[in-house]
């Protein structure tokens, strides 16, 4: 599980965590963003629903990893692409 300086949760969609790759979320705020744009899982890209402190069985996003260790900024709004939930 990744909490790094209270800044990054690791979360793995509530849905099916053994066929997705878990995703890393960044506090802004008091509010979590993805660290990739495929962290927006539900509602066509629009919305996201983790388990909040869980690594999925496929582990963790390597985008998500990436853009961490460039630091680079969470992806603040959804973004229209397929996605299998609500």
């Amino acid at each position: 599980m990744f909490l790094i300086g209270d800044e990054y949760v690791e979360g793995m969609c509530r849905n099916d965590q053994h066929k997705v790759r878990s995703h890393l979320y960044k506090d802004v705020n008091g509010d979590l963003y993805p660290m990739c744009g495929y962290g927006w899982n539900r509602s066509n890209g629009e919305s996201f629903s983790i388990f909040r402190g869980n690594r999925s069985a496929r582990g963790t996003c390597k985008l998500c990893l990436k853009n961490m260790e460039e630091k680079r900024q969470p992806i603040m709004d959804g973004w229209k692409h397929k996605t299998r939930w609500l």
